[in-house]
């Protein structure tokens, strides 16, 4: 896939050109930009540690620098383990919390998560979600295989999660917002936990709410489902008919594995406009080549329609796996996945993989504040987002899914531009 930064100069020529024409309306504004990130989970901070002291700081510089980098200002951290943890574990496995404790995060996601706050520092929105609440809280007693949480520990779990946000207080991380369980609706052979849509609600709005509120953690914002957008609207009704619903939940995140169905953000957004939406997690499997067209194709795909849809943010999912397995995992029986930055295993520098090119040319020309704007297009093959900074320039991304090269024309402010676009290659485009 090609990538190309460009200024477009607008002329008043051609105005009546209609093939292939994106028409841009700034004035119509849409959904604020939250930001762009990836998940800091034990996994990639294993990695991490494991890098050199030089290729460490590439890595930071090519995440987090708003001048070469992507930019990122938006970050994922699992509560307890996932299964790209190294193991199995909890934050505490008595019942009265009485041993609660983050030292197994202290070990390598706490240190990477300090290390990126030097570059971000309080620009960082950095939300925590848990694969599976600890296993005396479930009904199938385990953490993996999914099982339920117990109607009598939803108090417990409530404190469970608010002295989760207090200790990473302590260490010097806010943690703005937090999902009430990482796909709700999967069995998983690794960490996870079923919830019907009313009850997350109901933890959310007569436990979790009340008890961040009661711990001084009222700006903490609770967001639902977190799982894959095919099921969005559905979920959303079900969770916000539930009284108390609308006062106590921010709103709601989103997975891709089940498909496009790009249109459940927009209708979403129809339905509850006073509620934020975004992607929560997204990835692919790893493959043989580190810059597969195909991943990367996808991957464009995924970030041009999520904001042209209406998703506000974007969070990948591990920042850094390694280049042997796409690891380490455990409880898998799937293999590892692809990252955008991988631990070359033989000599602890960085590998980059093509889906990095992707989101970097969309992260680094937008920052938070800044407005997803209206646009049309003659031609479905030209899948297009653009974007209204903050000092009124307008970013317009093009996106060309055809095999062969099309020919571009910009309409904005009756004023007009033409470029050609190669196949299968995506464009940002500062409109001046």
């Amino acid at each position: 896939m090609n990538f190309f930064n460009e200024n477009r100069i607008l002329k008043s020529e051609n105005l009546e050109e209609e093939r292939n024409a994106i028409n841009v309306y700034p004035a119509m504004e849409k959904q604020q930009i939250l930001g762009f990130g990836g998940a800091f989970t034990e996994a990639a901070a294993y990695n991490y540690a494991n890098l050199t002291d030089a290729a460490k700081k590439e890595f930071l510089k090519k995440y987090y620098d708003k001048a070469s980098g992507a930019g990122y200002t938006v970050g994922r951290v699992h509560m307890g383990s996932c299964d790209f943890s190294l193991d199995l574990y909890s934050e505490a496995y008595r019942e009265d919390l009485s041993d609660f404790n983050i030292e197994r995060d202290k070990k390598y996601m706490i240190p990477m998560i300090k290390d990126a706050l030097e570059l971000v520092g309080d620009e960082l929105f950095l939300f925590a979600s848990p694969w599976s609440p600890p296993a005396f809280m479930k009904d199938n007693g385990e953490l993996i295989g999914g099982g339920k949480l117990k109607k009598e520990f939803y108090p417990t779990y409530a404190e469970y999660f608010a002295k989760f946000i207090l200790a990473y207080a302590e260490e010097g991380i806010r943690i703005s917002a937090v999902t009430v369980q990482n796909e709700a609706h999967a069995v998983q052979t690794w960490e996870s936990c079923l919830y019907t849509a009313e009850e997350e609600a109901d933890f959310a709005v007569n436990h979790l709410r009340p008890t961040l509120d009661r711990h001084g953690l009222k700006d903490v914002k609770i967001l639902i489902w977190d799982h894959n957008r095919e099921r969005v609207v559905e979920r959303a009704e079900a969770s916000f008919a539930v009284p108390g619903a609308s006062d106590a939940i921010w709103g709601m995140g989103f997975h891709w594995y089940s498909g496009e169905h790009f249109e459940s953000i927009d209708l979403f957004r129809q339905l509850y406009p006073g509620k934020e939406i975004f992607e929560t997690e997204l990835c692919h499997e790893t493959s043989e080549s580190f810059d597969d067209d195909f991943r990367t194709s996808q991957y464009a795909l995924e970030y041009i329609e999520c904001l042209h849809h209406g998703a506000s943010a974007m969070c990948d999912w591990n920042l850094m796996l390694d280049s042997a397995e796409g690891g380490p995992y455990h409880c898998r029986t799937t293999g590892g996945c692809a990252a955008p930055l991988y631990r070359d295993v033989k000599n602890g520098e960085i590998i980059v993989d093509g889906i990095y090119s992707v989101i970097k040319t969309v992260t680094s020309q937008i920052g938070r504040g800044d407005v997803v704007v209206a646009t049309t297009c003659s031609d479905g093959a030209l899948k297009n987002v653009a974007v209204k900074k903050q000092n009124g320039e307008v970013v317009l991304f093009v996106l060309n899914t055809a095999e062969t090269e099309k020919e571009v024309n910009v309409r904005m402010n009756g004023k007009m531009a033409s470029f050609t676009l190669p196949g299968n290659s995506l464009s940002a485009n500062r409109i001046v």
